[in-house]
């Protein structure tokens, strides 16, 4: 009996196994035609800031990056931020209420005064106390907003759009550090296409173990604590062939909300961003492929391949859990809100492909993993496990992973996508944690996801907390731990 049981349990999980594995060689073949094009048709960044730069049509950008308590880097921050290099770009920082010194700094660091102002309420937030701009042209492009707490990202992310004047809008995280030639390089990928394109997704990097000095990243390096490694491999998985090969055939699921360029209108007519959402940059982009194809309009979404942001995330396993349960959360939530969606060819690619790929092996996944290890442990006890298959099925899967981190370390190196090609210690790092990541990563997230789920169901934990993060290197510096810091993440 327990063999029947075993066999009939084993066929399930090699055919479901198989459909993965299928899934993501498809999306790594695609990653690669992808990155063989854009070497073709995607110039490099001197010509693509030459023909810009020089431009009068190139597209202004409103850079919208909220802030809560984050006196400890806002002024730092803010420097990096005016360290981009595009013609045409304003900065628009929005002060969710801190309770700390963030708005003071803002005030004495670039000499703000409150100006009179009258938004239009595009999309809903709390509502605005004030507008200040400075009265120093070095910071001309410098907008900060004032407004009641909305308690989370998505609120001061909206009171932005209500105040940027730009066609396009960046949405980021007030810590994050961009890359200077990031916007040329979103933008190119809006100008040269023939449809309408409604956002842009970049690659981001973990800025964990990395040296910054004046507001850049200096060295590029690869974080000797083991969350932060494998989240660098989590996040050059997801960026240079999850999305990058969905690019491909315009089915890009997300873009995320540390760095991500936005039609201005599509986003206002869409609604804005879900307040109440826990997975917002998910909820917005599927709202607005849904108003497109509603209306009857062509559109694309793309993948820049190139870094062009770095984000710090967790270094130790309790914010890890916090940030994991509620991307599990949020990941429900959008199975639960957007089903009309999911496996409908009206709407387009995403509809027909991405999200019954997303139902199907990463919103299910990990009940199935959960309950395969149950099961395993059953039989174990039960005497029950033939042996010779599961050695066989752990092989396969073992050397598939393996694979997979090939070939992400040489996406990531075709593409030059960091400045740390030459330091072969960084990519021997990689290699190995790619080793273990099945053995302690893994089963960590899949346990983070049941547990989401179920704080889902039974609504638990929704509270929005910090986290709590560690800080970068300066040049010259050692590592300190931030005081009052967060990542949001």
């Amino acid at each position: 009996m327990w063999l029947t049981i075993y066999y009939i349990f084993s066929y399930i999980v090699f055919g479901y196994t198989m459909l993965i594995l299928l899934s993501y060689l498809f999306l790594v073949v695609q990653s690669y035609r992808a990155q063989r094009h854009l070497k073709i048709d995607m110039p490099d960044d001197s010509s693509i800031k030459y023909a810009l730069q020089g431009s009068p049509l190139t597209p202004g950008v409103s850079i919208i990056a909220p802030a809560f308590n984050e006196e400890v880097t806002i002024i730092d921050n803010v420097h990096s931020l005016m360290q981009i290099d595009y013609p045409n770009y304003e900065i628009v920082i929005v002060n969710d209420a801190s309770t700390d010194r963030t708005m003071e700094l803002l005030i004495e660091n670039f000499n703000l005064v409150e100006i009179p102002y009258d938004v239009a309420m595009k999309v809903p937030s709390k509502p605005i106390k004030r507008v200040l701009k400075s009265t120093d042209e070095r910071y001309s492009k410098l907008v900060v907003v004032d407004k009641e707490h909305g308690g989370r990202k998505s609120d001061g992310s909206n009171a932005g759009i209500n105040v940027c004047s730009h066609k396009y809008f960046v949405c980021t995280d007030v810590d994050c550090i961009v890359e200077p030639m990031a916007l040329y390089r979103m933008m190119w990928l809006v100008v040269t296409s023939p449809v309408p394109m409604i956002g842009v997704s970049a690659t981001m990097l973990m800025s964990n173990g990395c040296t910054v000095e004046d507001g850049r990243v200096a060295e590029a390096a690869v974080s000797l604590r083991p969350i932060p490694l494998f989240q660098q491999l989590e996040y050059m998985r997801s960026f240079l062939i999850g999305k990058l090969g969905w690019s491909t055939i315009n089915a890009l699921p997300n873009i995320s909300g540390g760095f991500g360029l936005f039609d201005t209108d599509v986003v206002v007519k869409s609604g804005g961003y879900d307040q109440t959402s826990m997975a917002e940059d998910v909820d917005m982009l599927l709202r607005m492929v849904t108003y497109m194809k509603n209306s009857g309009q062509d559109f694309r979404v793309a993948q820049v391949p190139k870094v062009c942001c770095w984000t710090e995330g967790p270094s130790d396993l309790k914010p890890l859990y916090r940030q994991r349960t509620r991307w599990a959360r949020g990941l429900f939530e959008i199975v639960s809100h957007h089903r009309k969606l999911f496996f409908n060819p009206h709407y387009g690619p995403i509809g027909a492909y991405t999200l019954p790929y997303i139902f199907m092996f990463e919103f299910i996944a990990p009940v199935i993993e959960a309950n395969g290890f149950l099961f395993m442990v059953w039989l174990f006890f039960a005497g029950g496990i033939s042996w010779d298959t599961a050695w066989i099925i752990f092989l396969m899967i073992y050397t598939f992973a393996i694979f997979m981190a090939v070939c992400v370390l040489y996406f990531d190196y075709s593409a030059q996508a960091v400045n740390w090609h030459g330091t072969k210690r960084n990519y021997l790092r990689l290699a190995l944690g790619a080793l273990v990541e099945p053995f302690v990563y893994h089963p960590i997230i899949t346990y983070c996801s049941v547990i989401g789920y179920s704080q889902f169901l039974f609504n638990t934990g929704s509270v929005w907390k910090p986290i709590a993060r560690r800080g970068v290197k300066k040049k010259q510096q050692t590592e300190k731990p931030a005081e009052n810091g967060k990542t949001t993440n």
